[in-house]
């Protein structure tokens, strides 16, 4: 079993990103003191899939995108959402996603190899 260190990163990277994004995007839709229906709408769809995209073109690996989108809405889902219902702050919730993100992440960075233990 190997793991790929470039996933990996990435994967951290886009669950940084998730947690950056979803956090802004609550602070600022919630200056009211309520976070309705809208707008939770308009940060849980499309602001994961924006991290996913942003850090796989900004490190030039597009074919990882799939996966990246995949860890971004496995990070939201289980990490971000529970963070955020207890009222954490921005940086809280870019540590969380970072961590959910590193989680989410081994799946797709682990690959068997073919040589055994130790491989080239």
């Amino acid at each position: 079993v190997r793991i790929s260190g470039r996933i990996f990163l990435t994967a951290i990277l886009t669950g940084f990103f998730t947690g950056l994004f979803v956090a802004l995007a609550e602070e600022f839709f919630s200056r009211d003191g309520v976070f309705g229906g809208a707008e939770a709408l308009a940060t849980f769809v499309p602001l994961p899939l924006v991290a996913a995209l942003l850090v796989s073109i900004g490190l030039r690996r597009r074919r990882l995108a799939g996966r990246m989108t995949g860890v971004a809405y496995l990070t939201l889902a289980i990490p971000l959402l529970g963070i955020g219902m207890g009222g954490a702050n921005v940086l809280q919730q870019m540590l969380g996603g970072a961590i959910g993100g590193g989680f989410w992440g081994l799946l797709f960075a682990i690959r068997l190899s073919r040589a055994g233990g130790i491989s080239k």
